[in-house]
């Protein structure tokens, strides 16, 4: 049995999927396996993966169904005592797995450890210890809350935290991470280990940049703090603030981008979680000034609410 399972979810990434599976082969802490999980890919994936002819590589090929699934099938096969994920243009230190292992083997009360990570952009420019905090550690799920700091290559797990937990597979493109984190902050604690650093590659395509997923992160906040037991541990007066804020970032992105419709609806939901803010109606008034004949999605309406992920029963 490995020491270690190293889970790369990937889809279409063949230029850069090899030297992310190599950053794992090359690590210190060599008592590992690899699993790839291939979410559909239409370029030569299986032939690059299948060409390192490495006997800790798996390779696993679905129909595409985003990150949250490709994960989940990662972690049904995955045997190690300890489990890391890395997505397939992001790439690790030699001695990562090594160092964040050890932390974990010393610190039996914590059931995840993470790290900072530096951030490469198409133009090969880098920033270090991107929205990182300052050494959080213990029960961080306020924290979470506030800001999702716990990058998904940038982070180790004792296998034992994810049974009968998953990845939400309703979030197909965005923002399956943070919500499974926040969740699972909720019955195990993450330790900061600022010692070593993961290296997060943004790519020209990458979902994250993509404006049309960013009302996910505000049913992401609210499902958790309203459905799945957030209001026991987040103050109110903290969670309607930072709903509030969430609602009115996409808004004003809305307002600017001239989709007045959109604006309005979610001026309208912030002002619901937090109505003291008079921003939000300064805002509000300028989203009225728009000529509703120019709007550029005249039709817009807020994603569905979402439904309980997988794994509720970690919740009672």
């Amino acid at each position: 049995m490995p020491k270690v399972s190293v889970i790369i979810p990937t889809y279409n990434r063949s230029n850069v999927v090899k030297e992310t599976i190599s950053s794992v082969l090359a690590q210190t802490k060599l008592d590992l396996e690899v699993i790839v999980v291939d979410d559909g890919s239409t370029d030569d994936t299986s032939k690059v993966v299948e060409g390192l002819q490495d006997g800790r590589v798996s390779y696993f090929y679905k129909i595409n169904g985003g990150a949250a699934s490709a994960r989940n099938l990662g972690l049904s096969k995955c045997e190690g005592e300890y489990v890391a994920f890395l997505d397939s243009d992001d790439f690790w230190p030699a001695h990562y797995i090594e160092v964040m292992v050890s932390h974990l083997e010393n610190n039996s009360e914590f059931g995840a450890v993470y790290s900072p990570i530096t951030v490469m952009y198409p133009d090969g420019s880098k920033v270090k210890s991107y929205k990182m905090p300052k050494g959080k550690s213990g029960w961080i799920t306020l924290d979470l809350f506030r800001n999702s700091f716990v990058w998904p290559s940038a982070v180790v797990f004792r296998g034992s935290v994810w049974k009968d937990f998953y990845f939400d597979e309703l979030l197909k493109r965005s923002y399956e991470d943070s919500d499974a984190f926040l969740r699972l902050s909720m019955y195990t604690q993450f330790l900061f280990v600022p010692e070593v650093e993961a290296l997060y590659r943004i790519s020209a395509d990458s979902i994250s940049s993509e404006v049309g997923v960013a009302c996910t992160r505000i049913l992401v906040l609210e499902r958790f703090y309203f459905e799945l037991g957030g209001d026991k541990v987040i103050p109110a007066k903290i969670a309607r603030r930072r709903l509030s804020h969430s609602c009115r970032k996409v808004a004003e992105d809305r307002r600017r981008t001239g989709a007045r419709a959109a604006a309005l609806g979610l001026f309208r939901r912030a002002i619901r979680h937090w109505p003291y803010d008079l921003r939000l109606y300064l805002g509000l008034l300028r989203v009225l000034l728009l000529s509703s004949s120019k709007d550029q999605n005249p039709n817009w309406k807020m994603p569905q609410p979402l439904g309980h992920p997988l794994g509720t029963n970690r919740f009672g």
